[in-house]
C-alpha cells in the first residue's frame, strides 16, 4: 500500500471517532447511526482526504443544525413518521455511500473528475435533507411530485414550495 495511506487512514478515524462521538451526545446521531458515521467519515479522510472530510463534516453540522430548528413544529410530523432529527444508520450509509465509495475510487486512480463527483453527491443528499427539514414546516400540505395531489406532511416524495 501507499505509505500515505495508513497515517492519514488513522487520522481521518481519530477525526470520525471524535465527530461521532460528539454527533451521539448531542443527539444528532443514534448508536449505530455512530458506527456508521466513524466508518464513513474514516473512509472518506483516509482515503480522499481532509477536503473531503471537512465537507462532511459541514454537511453534518448544518442538517443537524436544521433538524433542531423549529423542532417543537415538526415534532408531531416526526411522531407520525417514526423519523426523529437523530440520524440512525441507515441515514447515514444513505447519505454518505455514494461520497465514500467516491473517495475510495479516488484512493485507487486518482482521477481528478471524482472530487466533482463527489461534491456532487454531498450536494444531492445536502439538497433533500435541507427540503425535507424546511419543508416540513410549510404552512401547506404538500404535494406528491409524481401526480400533483395534495399528501400529508412528512409522506416521501411529498413537496412544497418551501423545500423546494
Amino acid at each position: 500500500m501507499v505509505e500515505w495511506f495508513w497515517p492519514r487512514l488513522a487520522w481521518g478515524t481519530t477525526a470520525s471517532a471524535l465527530v461521532a462521538v460528539v454527533g451521539y451526545r448531542v443527539n444528532a446521531l443514534t448508536r449505530d447511526g455512530a458506527l456508521g458515521a466513524l466508518f464513513i467519515g474514516a473512509v472518506i479522510i483516509g482515503l480522499g482526504g481532509w477536503l473531503w472530510g471537512w465537507l462532511l463534516v459541514a454537511f453534518f453540522a448544518s442538517s443537524s443544525l436544521l433538524s433542531r430548528y423549529r423542532a417543537e413544529r415538526k415534532a408531531s410530523v416526526q411522531a407520525q413518521f417514526a423519523k426523529g432529527g437523530r440520524r440512525d444508520l441507515g441515514q447515514v450509509l444513505a447519505n454518505g455511500g455514494v461520497a465514500a465509495l467516491l473517495a475510495a475510487a479516488f484512493a485507487i486512480v486518482r482521477a481528478p473528475w471524482l472530487f466533482p463527483a463527489y461534491l456532487g453527491a454531498l450536494a444531492t443528499v445536502n439538497a433533500d435533507t435541507w427540503a425535507t427539514e424546511l419543508g416540513v414546516l410549510s404552512r401547506r400540505w404538500p404535494r406528491l411530485i409524481t401526480n400533483g395531489r395534495p399528501v400529508p406532511p412528512g409522506t416521501s416524495g411529498g413537496v412544497t414550495l418551501l423545500g423546494l
